[in-house]
């Protein structure tokens, strides 16, 4: 749509412009996935690989399905529910060197994948993105923003109801912040 066009188009404007990471507000169904994969596509095209977080990799089951009809062999999905040597395999297909995109849950932080592009950090409010048992205590999104930067990639961090850490950095400016009020359809 129109709004989710001039959204994408203010997310990269605020990359171009300094801002590494961007707070994408939108509300609820506004089509913030179309976004994601429209970026996506054009890391994929600069031959950059993409980390994309979700909270809970059993409540995605339409997204990877919907991810792996668009992207296809290029798309790697990774949780803890495997089995160890299918992690071990998914381990070492996330450090492959041709562009591809992993899609999991917190524990993909921890994936060397190479050449970073983008990390996406969707429904970055959930407190599922926090560890606190067994450790490693660690939180997702602050350890993909960390490893954004070592990368020099760019973050999106989408959600309908921005944590308070978030949107409180976004209106003080140490983020960007792109609002989308509408509702796709």
């Amino acid at each position: 749509t129109a709004a989710q066009q001039k959204s994408a188009d203010e997310i990269e404007h605020l990359w171009s412009s300094g801002k590494q990471i961007v707070l994408l507000h939108g509300v609820t169904s506004s089509g913030k996935t179309d976004i994601y994969i429209h970026l996506i596509e054009q890391q994929l095209a600069a031959g950059k690989n993409i980390l994309y977080l979700v909270p809970e990799i059993a409540l995605t089951t339409q997204l990877t399905t919907r991810l792996q009809r668009i992207f296809g062999g290029q798309l790697t999905v990774y949780h803890s529910r495997f089995t160890d040597a299918e992690r071990e395999e998914l381990y070492h297909a996330s450090a492959r060197t041709e562009p591809h995109v992993v899609i999991g849950a917190r524990s993909a932080i921890f994936l060397p994948i190479p050449n970073i592009g983008l990390v996406i950090v969707d429904e970055e409010h959930e407190p599922s993105y926090k560890q606190a048992e067994p450790d490693p205590r660690y939180h997702a999104r602050a350890a993909a923003i960390v490893l954004a930067q070592e990368h020099h990639a760019n973050v999106l961090l989408g959600t309908a109801t921005p944590s308070m850490e978030s949107y409180y950095l976004a209106q003080k400016g140490v983020y960007g912040l792109v609002s989308l009020t509408e509702r796709y359809g």
